[in-house]
């Protein structure tokens, strides 16, 4: 297997935090019963930038630029670097062709039912079904490999998944609080500069869906956190060979300062407490903006902690 130095861990970071910001957003639009599409036209926006700096790390880690398109010109399901490749411009393009209907939507006031709003729909549960990929494909292939950490463990994806779902609702909120100021009054929402998307000047986001995110936040964190301690278990109990070496490189060995600083605290325990010490608080105060935006800035490093630690400890 080919090394996977720094750009390959960072890019999965930058690949998980813009499918999982997407599906965080299109699920919670529909169970919080707001059907505006801001925040997934916000998903959107935000999961480009991510996503193209991702294909320039892979570029950078092959060396050679041209032989990117080595990878455009064959479909192998079992090379992580061809998967990648079109699972994330597939993403891309998608988001690319949304992101110009929204802007035509925008400027055009094109209503419900109408055929280009039908057609950014249909789009929209497309791009939710690449984000599914976008997250949890490396995990499923490493899963596979024959490295002690990643072979033979069935949580290795799904703790990708919750991951990148944590990394994504991070991201949102972040982003919404740092960008939109607040307007309080009978209704409390976060208004968002719009006009390079929509050809509007803002919009509006209301802050009981950023309140939802942020305990769903919690939940994702508390789920990333048993799937760690089931992986932790099944290292240790394992009869597989390196499955015990593995374990003690992350619990006291070269990779023991990254695993419990970053990976423990930074993706799970402090984000989750910052979570937990605020239910049901209105994010418009300043004292409970500012935990929401601390464990935003927590979970977003920490996920990258753990994609450093998970790659790089397969191949020691």
């Amino acid at each position: 297997m080919t090394t996977w130095s720094a750009p390959i861990y960072v890019y999965l970071w930058l690949a998980g935090m813009a499918g999982g910001s997407y599906f965080a957003a299109f699920l919670a639009e529909r169970f919080a019963g707001y059907n505006q599409r801001r925040l997934t036209q916000l998903a959107i926006q935000m999961g480009v930038l991510p996503a193209v700096l991702g294909v320039l790390l892979l570029l950078a880690d092959l060396g050679n630029p041209l032989r990117f398109w080595h990878l455009l010109a064959e479909f192998n399901i079992l090379s992580p670097m061809s998967m990648g490749t079109w699972i994330l411009l597939a993403w891309v393009a998608i988001a690319v062709v949304m992101n110009v209907l929204y802007r035509y939507e925008g400027q055009h006031g094109e209503p419900g039912g109408r055929p280009i709003h039908r057609l950014n729909g249909g789009l929209g549960w497309l791009q939710f079904l690449f984000s599914i990929l976008l997250m949890s494909y490396t995990g499923v292939l490493l899963a596979t490999s024959n490295r002690a950490l990643w072979a033979g463990s069935a949580l290795i994806p799904p703790l990708f998944v919750a991951s990148a779902v944590s990394t994504g609702i991070a991201v949102l909120i972040a982003y919404i609080l740092v960008v939109a100021p607040v307007t309080t009054g009978k209704t409390t929402e976060y208004r968002l500069p719009a006009r390079l998307l929509t050809g509007s000047t803002e919009w509006a986001i209301p802050t009981r869906l950023v309140g939802r995110l942020w305990e769903a936040e919690a939940i994702v964190i508390l789920v990333e956190l048993v799937v760690l301690i089931g992986l932790v278990a099944w290292l240790g109990s394992s009869a597989m060979a390196g499955a015990r070496e593995a374990l003690n490189m992350l619990t006291f060995g070269a990779l023991a300062a990254p695993f419990w600083v970053g990976v423990v605290l930074l993706a799970s325990i402090v984000p989750l407490a910052f979570d937990m010490m605020s239910p049901g608080k209105e994010l418009a105060r300043r004292e409970v903006f500012r935990v929401a935006l601390a464990s935003s800035v927590c979970v977003l490093l920490g996920a990258l902690f753990l994609r450093a630690v998970i790659v790089i400890g397969g191949q020691l």
